[in-house]
């Protein structure tokens, strides 16, 4: 795991990077996601496979941003939902983004409802994270518009 602790300088501005843990089961998933969020400024500081993982790193880690997968393998009895509702409750400002291969309507809106940045779809499409750019630059403005 790497933690950025200082600025950094893009194109000569000053900025710091947002601080990213992806939680999802699927090695491609986190890869894709990887990818497309520190295209636009994020720094991956930690990696989670389940929602008892995501709970136990975002306590020590502290993350700006985590994705959050909706299904994953329940472990400890802790599925997606009580990940997510455990982070908010550790920081109610934490920015979470869920990551869905589920796209009911009563699943987004349950999540979205609780204070989540945004909602996802899988699979992936190019144009999948256009929109997750503009909301993540209206919480964080060092988010670099590409």
């Amino acid at each position: 795991m790497v933690a950025i602790t200082g600025a950094d300088t893009i194109q000569g501005a000053n900025w710091v990077a947002i601080r990213l843990l992806i939680v999802d089961d699927s090695p491609f998933a986190r890869k894709i996601i990887r990818h497309h969020l520190e295209g636009v400024g994020c720094t991956v500081v930690g990696e989670a496979e389940n929602g008892a993982q995501a709970i136990q790193m975002f306590k020590e880690l502290r993350p700006d941003l985590v994705t959050l997968d909706v299904m994953m393998p329940v472990v400890d009895g802790i599925d997606s939902l009580a990940a997510f509702r455990a982070i908010r409750k550790e920081n109610p400002r934490a920015a979470v983004l869920i990551v869905s291969a589920i796209p009911f309507e009563k699943t987004r809106e349950t999540f979205m409802a609780e204070g989540a940045l945004g909602y996802i779809i899988k699979p992936f499409t190019k144009y999948s994270f256009d929109q997750v750019r503009m909301r993540l630059a209206r919480v964080f403005p060092e988010v670099q518009q590409r």
